[in-house]
């Protein structure tokens, strides 16, 4: 470990999984009238989680090691990327009220 890629192997896993589904989607698809205060909301719960794993992350490699942590975080990694590919609905070219018709019919 400790390689020069690693730092951007991390980024590029970051977008496919939580950067897409906190940052982008939640905006996206959030209808307008609510979209301050549920985009503070999750946000504020997304620090929180961050905050949770930054203080928990060094216990738990020392109870089970850094290769158990790699793999906890990349099978996170891989169900934000399927919860993004195949439960998101594609937004590209829409409307914000094409977007929350869609919504709403489910």
């Amino acid at each position: 470990m400790g390689g020069d890629g690693e730092p951007c192997l991390f980024v590029a896993s970051f977008a496919v999984g939580p950067g897409v589904c906190v940052w982008l989607a939640l905006s996206e698809l959030m209808p307008t009238r609510i979209r301050s205060n549920g985009m503070s909301i999750a946000l504020l719960v997304n620090q929180f989680v961050s905050t949770v794993i930054a203080a928990t992350f060094l216990p738990t490699v020392g109870q089970y090691g850094y290769a158990t942590m790699f793999f906890y975080g990349a099978g996170c990694a891989a169900l934000y990327f399927l919860t993004a590919a195949f439960l998101l609905p594609e937004t590209k070219g829409k409307t914000l009220e094409e977007i929350e018709a869609h919504f709403s019919k489910a």
